[in-house]
């Protein structure tokens, strides 16, 4: 049980999940769930949870694209007013 234990998927996993955040590939935001690769956002998706929310978002889908969109812009320009200050830039640069 030494380091042979170091390379099994168990330990891999345990690494990259001590981590903390990972790439935002496999993400959920109606849930604001991540997920750490295509079988866990599968999982997720069939999750009972999760279709609690779709079904709370099919009751009324503008309240959560207006909270979607508000969260989006006020980080947007937070990010903007950080990085760039009072200087002219694209929105693109900002964006990427």
């Amino acid at each position: 049980m030494g380091k042979s234990d170091f390379l099994t998927p168990k330990a891999i996993a345990n690494r990259i999940k001590s981590k903390g955040l990972q790439k935002l590939r496999w993400y959920c935001q109606m849930c604001q769930k991540q997920c750490r690769d295509e079988n866990g956002f599968k999982c997720h998706c069939m999750s009972e949870s999760h279709q609690r929310q779709l079904l709370l978002a099919s009751e009324n889908p503008q309240q959560f694209m207006d909270y979607f969109s508000e969260e989006f812009r006020n980080d947007f320009l937070e990010l903007l007013r950080r990085r760039f200050g009072t200087k002219r830039v694209h929105n693109n640069i900002v964006y990427n």
